[in-house]
């Protein structure tokens, strides 16, 4: 008996010839005679793995039927091309079996092995530049951060003639000009948005007790009606966080004096900061009570009584609820996706120490009231951190298995009450209820977590199939939501500011948000992939920028539900709007080719057929053919947006700027009429920024040019003044922790 037994040929005691490479003996040809060398096989190239195959049937034999049907009758040529291909059936399996054996995968994602079965055959590897899905910052060796593949600064890869006009060292006079302008406006806006959004001194170091500091920076019962109303309508829709009718209850006995709970007054300070941020003039950043409350003093008190927080008090629903509430309305003063994400995780945790990851009929103690507000929070915090883990390609907390909580029911918050013995029966998904978007939302939620998911592991995808499969549901959900809110509904309200236009762009965007991070790393790069994809990524992109052409400009309240939507959905308009530069240019090159096949730069109808890939399902009008003109005109249409909301805290500059220039350089023209447009684009911006600080350009040349007294110095790299003609060698001076033009990428495969 030899040692290694696992590779003998159990008939003639030889090694076996299939034992692996590395162990001994496996050149042996597992017979009991030495034969000659093994003939080559032929090659052959394995159908799809959804090609059927038919049964292998019996080969005839005397007095049996033949494949030709007489007894006895010799195999006729039909049988024969039968039984070869029963043989390359067979020799295929078997090569897939040595393949696997041999060679097994180590994500299991092979296209021979896949789970998934489409009418898509297989592709090549993803080889995208990594520049165009990733990079890292690295600052003086002691900072970094990571960007992912919707970050402006990765975005600004897939156009060179943008990227090299911006870092170009040897800028005309003209443009210098224009730069150190800039330079010196970001700067101003940094330094008034940062005054806006400090918190009031006189409340947030006081030495009072909290909870009288927050009672004294409220403004009247009449003005805090209105901002709470305004946070109900705008905020408790697809995140609940609060069961409304009971809330309302404490809210009165507030201000009755009548007794109410410690987690009451902070979850009111984010409630009215998250109203004021759409309902007053100021946006909430107003000192004088008489037009609200002052949102960053509030959300400063409500940080300081959770961080006074201990023992039991930690584990405590309300105190969930403050945390949830406080981080929206800190992302809806000044958004920072990382900080967020970093918080959210934080968040996550917390509630899974209560439990909230289990379905609370688990728990029989847990009463049917308070089990619905557990399944809605928990939902809430899940889809909280799903969202900003895509806008920042991180990966979310939680992963689909590893939480049992059921969706919530599709209920409204009078429907259910503290003692109620039984939760009544969930309403249809299609019938109104102030629950209705987070019921739809949570039964989505399993193929949102799965793009985060597939995008977090790129390097391991090898073929298209679990891609196109996963987009292919997120497509199907997009036409359940027009199909719960159809579009060009001509009943919209303006009085309650388009509220059910409101809740579709919403649900719409929540759904469409993961399909264009799980196809924008194929659509966008070199990578042949799907026509499928880009169609829809195309399509998708260009839903994002015309929404609100659905709405009357001229109609009362349209620009209060404009500036909502910019800000709300900023990250993801501002990706679309790159995108589309990205096919607008994609267009001019195919043009510049080949005049005749791109006719007049037109791109192909999304609903050409002579594509591979699934029919697209209605998530925008079939019908409709994009030109450059038109998806410059949408794109365009959208940076000026941009620019009208310059001197906002939730809009940044450098992003507009690197659009302008994106956009201009894209368009069909000469190399000086582009650098020309380029400019006019820059002097656009510089004069709505200098509109916008009531200023003009002799004020901003009076400006001393200086770096910003936060940004934090390496100690060991060597000190030296900063002179006005190193920015433009070093575009790093323009930054805030955010990204660093002039920082090479770094790979991370």
């Amino acid at each position: 008996m030899t040692p290694n037994m696992t590779t003998m040929c159990s008939k003639s005691n030889r090694i076996c010839k299939y034992a692996n490479e590395h162990e001994p003996g496996a050149l042996s040809e597992g017979s009991d005679i030495e034969a000659s060398p093994r003939p080559t096989k032929r090659p052959h190239r394995p159908g799809p793995p959804y090609v059927d195959v038919p049964t292998p049937q019996p080969h005839s034999t005397p007095g049996s039927v033949g494949v030709g049907g007489g007894a006895g009758s010799v195999i006729n040529e039909q049988s024969r091309g039968v039984s070869g291909s029963v043989l390359d059936y067979f020799g295929a399996r078997l090569e897939r079996l040595e393949k696997f054996v041999f060679n097994p995968s180590p994500a299991g994602t092979g296209p021979e092995w896949g789970t998934s079965r489409t009418q898509y055959g297989t592709y090549p590897p993803v080889t995208g530049s990594p520049t165009t899905i990733r990079s890292l910052s690295v600052k003086g060796n002691l900072r970094s951060r990571f960007f992912g593949q919707n970050e402006t600064r990765v975005l600004l890869n897939l156009f060179d003639e943008a990227r090299e006009f911006i870092l170009n060292r040897s800028r005309g006079d003209e443009i210098r000009v224009l730069f150190d302008q800039l330079h010196k406006i970001y700067r101003a806006l940094q330094e008034e948005n940062r005054r806006a959004l400090a918190p009031i001194s006189v409340f947030t170091d006081s030495m009072l007790p909290v909870q009288k500091r927050m009672a004294d920076i409220l403004p009247s019962k009449l003005i805090c009606d209105r901002l709470l109303d305004a946070y109900i309508a705008m905020s408790e829709g697809l995140y609940r966080v609060v069961h409304v009718p009971s809330f309302k209850a404490e809210y009165e006995a507030f201000w009755a004096q009548a007794g109410v709970s410690d987690a009451f007054l902070p979850r009111l300070m984010c409630m009215l900061s998250l109203g004021a941020r759409f309902e007053t003039e100021t946006r909430g950043l107003s000192h004088d009570r008489a037009d609200g409350i002052h949102a960053p003093t509030a959300c400063a008190l409500a940080r300081a009584w959770l961080d006074g927080l201990r023992g039991k008090q930690l584990v405590a629903i309300d105190t969930l609820q403050c945390e949830v509430l406080h981080l929206h309305a800190s992302r809806m003063m000044s958004p920072r996706n990382q900080e967020s994400w970093t918080q959210l995780g934080f968040i996550v945790r917390m509630a899974m120490t209560m439990g909230l990851h289990r379905d609370p009929d688990e728990f029989p103690q847990i009463r049917p009231f308070y089990a619905e507000l557990r399944r809605r929070l928990w939902y809430t915090v899940i889809d909280m951190d799903l969202h900003v883990a895509l806008a920042c390609n991180l990966p979310c907390a939680v992963r689909e298995g590893e939480y049992s909580c059921r969706p919530p029911s599709n209920l409204d918050d009078n429907d259910i009450f503290p003692d109620m013995a039984k939760l009544p029966p969930s309403k249809p998904i299609d019938e109104y209820t102030n629950s209705q978007l987070q019921a739809y939302a949570s039964r989505t939620l399993p193929q949102r977590i799965r793009v985060s998911s597939i995008i977090n592991r790129l390097d391991t995808i090898r073929d298209f199939q679990e891609v196109l499969d996963c987009g292919s549901k997120l497509e199907q959900l997009l036409d359940d939501v027009n199909h719960l809110f159809p579009r060009r509904n001509t009943t919209l309200d303006p009085r309650a500011k388009f509220k059910e236009w409101r809740m579709r762009a919403l649900l719409d965007m929540h759904v469409r948000r993961p399909l264009l991070a799980l196809y924008r790393p194929f659509a966008l790069s070199t990578v042949e992939c799907p026509n499928h994809i880009t169609t829809s990524y195309l399509k998708s992109s260009m839903v994002m920028l015309t929404y609100m052409d659905e709405l009357d400009e001229g109609i009362p309240g349209f620009g209060d539900v404009s500036r909502m939507y910019h800000v709300v959905l900023k990250h993801d308009i501002m990706q679309a709007a790159f995108s589309m530069c990205y096919f607008i240019k994609s267009a001019n090159e195919q043009l510049a080719r080949n005049s005749m096949a791109a006719l007049n730069g037109q791109l192909p109808s999304p609903d050409t057929a002579n594509h591979d890939g699934l029919g697209f399902v209605n998530a925008l009008d079939n019908h409709m053919v994009w030109s450059t003109q038109g998806m410059t005109r949408a794109v365009q249409k959208t940076l000026d947006s941009f620019v009208a909301m310059v001197k906002d805290s939730s809009c940044e500059l450098k992003d507009t700027l690197i659009l302008s220039v994106v956009l201009n350089s894209v368009t069909g023209a000469t190399h000086d009429e582009r650098i020309q447009r380029i400019t006019e684009g820059i002097v656009k911006i510089v004069d709505a920024s200098m509109v916008s600080l009531n200023t003009n350009s002799e004020a901003i040349a009076n400006m001393p040019m200086m770096s910003s007294p936060n940004t934090p110095v390496d100690p060991y790299a060597p000190q030296g003044a900063y002179s006005p003609a190193s920015f433009f060698d070093e575009f790093s001076y323009w930054d805030t922790d955010q990204w660093d033009l002039s920082t090479v990428p770094v790979s991370l495969n």
